[in-house]
Parts: C-alpha cells; sequence; structure tokens
C-alpha cells in the first residue's frame, strides 16, 4: 500500500523505444521493404529517412486533430521515403509489413523486473502511449507477471504527444496532479511535453533499440534525470520515496 506523502506517487511511461522495442519491428519492415524493391541502401539509413518523414507528420498531428500514428501517418512518412528513393511502391499495402510485426515487438530486457520493483515501492505504473491501442494491447500482453494500473492511448484522449492535454487527460484519468508524478521517456519529443505539463521527467537514453541514430536535439529542455536502464530510475524513485534506507546507509 502507498504510504500518503510520499513522491512520487506514480510513474508515467511512453510505452515505444521507452519499454518496448518498437524500433525493431521499423528494422524488420525495412528490412523488407530493402530486398522487396532491391534498394542499395542500408536498413539504418533507410529507418533514419522514415523517421524523419514520420517525424514531421507527428509534430502536426501534435497540436492539430488526432491522426492514427500507424494507419496514416507512418503510411504517408512510408510513401516519401519510398518516393525519396525512386521507388514507385504502394505504401497503403507495404505498410502491412509493419502492422504485421507488431504483435512480435519485443520487451527490453529490463522492463518487466524494473516495473515490479517499482511497484513494490508503492508507486502506480501508468502506460500510455500514441500507438493504435490495439498494438498497445499485443505489447501489453507481453508481461508474465506484471500488471500496469493504467494502459491507455492518445486516441482515447484525442491529442498526440507532446500536446499537454493528452497527459493532463491520463492525470485526470488517474486522480493524480502534475507534482505527484515523474515521466519517463526514451523520445525528447515526449519529454518535452510532460516537463510543459509540470511532471518532473527522466530521459531514458537506451543504448539499445533507439529509433534514430541522432544523438542531440538542439533547443530542448534538458530533463530533470538523465538515466540509461530502468533500473537506475527505480533507484531514484526508491530514494525519494524513501529516503530513510539511504540515512541509515550512510
Amino acid at each position: 500500500m502507498a504510504i500518503v506523502g510520499r513522491w512520487p506517487r506514480a510513474i508515467f511511461y511512453d510505452s515505444k523505444t521507452t519499454l518496448f522495442d518498437w524500433a525493431w519491428s521499423w528494422r524488420e519492415a525495412a528490412r523488407a521493404y530493402i530486398e522487396k524493391y532491391g534498394l542499395d541502401t542500408s536498413v539504418d539509413d533507410f529507418v533514419e529517412r522514415w523517421v524523419r518523414n514520420f517525424e514531421g507528420y507527428q509534430r502536426i498531428a501534435a497540436f492539430g486533430q488526432y491522426t492514427p500514428i500507424t494507419g496514416v501517418s507512418m503510411k504517408n512518412a512510408l510513401a516519401d521515403t519510398f518516393q525519396q528513393y525512386g521507388v514507385d511502391g504502394d505504401a497503403a499495402t507495404d505498410i502491412q509489413v509493419f502492422e504485421q510485426l507488431q504483435e512480435q515487438v519485443p520487451l527490453f530486457p529490463d522492463t518487466e523486473a524494473a516495473l515490479l520493483a517499482q511497484k513494490e515501492l508503492g508507486v502506480k505504473i501508468i502506460i500510455y502511449s500514441d500507438v493504435e491501442a490495439k498494438y498497445l494491447r499485443m505489447y501489453v500482453e507481453k508481461f508474465e507477471r506484471f500488471q500496469p494500473d493504467l494502459v491507455a492511448t492518445t486516441d482515447e484522449a484525442g491529442y498526440h504527444k507532446p500536446n499537454p492535454w493528452t497527459y493532463r487527460w491520463v492525470l485526470n484519468k488517474m486522480g493524480l496532479e502534475p507534482r505527484d508524478v515523474i515521466y519517463c521517456a526514451a523520445p525528447v519529443f515526449d519529454i518535452q511535453g510532460a516537463m510543459a505539463t509540470g511532471m518532473i521527467a527522466a530521459h531514458l537514453r537506451r543504448k539499445e533499440g533507439r529509433l534514430s541514430r541522432a544523438t542531440h536535439t538542439p533547443g530542448v529542455v534538458p530533463a530533470d534525470y538523465e538515466i540509461e536502464s530502468l533500473h537506475e530510475l527505480t533507484t531514484i524513485v526508491e530514494f525519494n520515496r524513501y529516503p530513510e534506507r539511504y540515512r541509515r546507509q550512510g
């Protein structure tokens, strides 16, 4: 049971590239497209172009009308990528390769153990994603023992990340204030919206499963914490909720 007055009361997680290796499905789909169309390019280069095109669509969608991420933004980004490679492909058909891979998207090795440990510290665990609900359900079903307190998607809220309204929708649903929560994500884009909403943020810099090779995003506000694994976040949460444990050790 959570102890009244302990902080944080909840950890608010992004899903893709944070808890689940979504980038795996991008690479596998890219490999299939390269083979199908005989492209003289690497998987990494194809994915980098596709991601950049996709991010452009997502930035437009973030403060406008909700747009399905896979069925619209990723498909349109794939069409742009084909055009850049001079491919006469049908993105509406080829995006199905990516969609069929979603059931196989794996957990990162540290995900379930870390979430179980964090829940034992008395915090609520929220998993929230831009991906369509049917795919998020596929990812969450990978857990063998862990049960999150809330699983939801931006299509339910009607706003994409990093629009502050989408984070507030989750907080209202859970009866939480921004000051109650630590937000954790790998995408810098997500972190900026969470901080604008008033949450403390932890930027997860995974060495594996990164969607883009870019290592620096200019003009962003640094997160409160920089971590390389979810186990580091467990330590941060324990230190804040139970500082007396660390005083005893000292």
